[in-house]
């Protein structure tokens, strides 16, 4: 079964052909966060940073241009994503902690309601430790726990967790909580991989040592960790692969720019390649929306990019209807559900 934020839904029916497509990595609310100080920035940046975004301005935002309106999604906008994706056949989101992530439980109830999608909302150690006014293993890990036990809107999965950048101490007590709440309550970790291949090889020794097995660890930011000057290195897709992990392609529906390196096409390509290479079952895709302009209000192609033009996309490409139901939610479905826990039966 797979803990919702509205409660257990049975995770057998949920695949790209029944209930609905299954997006793995998402946020739906954010806050923009502080504004650097910044010394000497024009007048006109300055202006454009403040201003509300607009079809005017999607130039800009489109070129990375700093905005933060752009960064802030309110639960209003979730809504509107939220009720686009349903109206696609989308039927599941996992709404991760961290990357500004802003959302509470009763918040994400609210939208799961509202919307008829069910929400799998996620908790990260970092915000465990606020609250539980701690910072070792032991104490992390029981924020967690206490957090996939709730009795109202319990948390589904564990994560967003980092993996370290090139040069960065592993932070082996926060995977270390995070890979053991996940071990003892039978839910799946979130790791976000790193561009630095070792980083994410070192945050996966931290998840073995907790004693999670890796086939209930989803990695995100894939295209990130596999793209070079030239797009997507089969090289790099291998190695990945290898780890004996999931992978989300968590980043699709961006619309391409002089500065796209991985486009959705080439991402397509490494579905079909996983699959060729005997993964077809640990891939998993997601939209990762964190600013306004990629919403289908603000001219972005929005939650439903995966059901209306990835997913057909891929079959172009020839991939057939296993393939498509699989990485289109059945997948998602089956590593976010809830195994056996402590008391060695399903938690949810």
């Amino acid at each position: 079964m797979i803990a919702s934020v509205l409660g257990a839904v049975d995770s057998r029916g949920i695949d790209s052909r029944g209930i609905g497509a299954v997006l793995a990595a998402e946020v739906l609310v954010c806050a923009a966060g502080p504004s650097p100080k910044r010394v000497g920035t024009p007048a006109s940046e300055a202006a454009f940073e403040r201003a509300p975004v607009t079809m005017p301005r999607l130039g800009r935002l489109l070129m990375g241009a700093r905005n933060l309106d752009d960064r802030t999604l309110a639960p209003a906008d979730a809504e509107a994503a939220l009720g686009e994706f349903a109206r696609s056949g989308g039927g599941a989101v996992v709404a991760l902690a961290g990357r500004r992530s802003s959302a509470t439980p009763a918040e994400l109830a609210r939208l799961s309601a509202a919307s008829g999608v069910a929400i799998v909302r996620g908790v990260a150690p970092s915000a465990a430790a606020t609250a539980a006014e701690g910072g070792d293993l032991d104490t992390l890990a029981a924020g967690v726990l206490a957090e996939l036990d709730a009795p109202r809107h319990p948390a589904g999965v564990v994560g967003l967790v980092r993996s370290p950048g090139a040069g960065e101490r592993a932070p082996e007590v926060r995977i270390g909580a995070a890979a053991t709440a996940a071990r003892l309550a039978g839910a799946a970790l979130v790791l976000e991989a790193s561009p630095d291949p070792a980083g994410t090889e070192r945050a996966l020794a931290g998840v073995d040592a907790a004693g999670l097995s890796r086939d209930r660890v989803i990695l995100t930011r894939v295209a990130r960790a596999l793209g070079s000057r030239v797009g997507v290195e089969t090289g790099r897709l291998d190695a990945l692969l290898a780890l004996g992990t999931a992978l989300c392609f968590d980043d699709l529906g961006r619309i391409p720019t002089v500065r796209t390196i991985v486009s959705d096409h080439e991402i397509a390509l490494a579905v079909l390649r996983s699959a060729e290479l005997g993964a077809a079952d640990r891939v998993m895709l997601s939209c990762g929306i964190r600013n306004k302009h990629r919403l289908t209000a603000y001219g972005g192609n929005g939650l439903e990019f995966v059901t209306t033009q990835f997913l057909p996309h891929l079959r172009r490409l020839g991939a057939e209807e296993p393939l498509l139901a699989a990485v289109g939610g059945g997948n998602a479905a089956r590593v976010i559900a809830r195994g056996p826990g402590r008391g060695g039966e399903e938690t949810a």
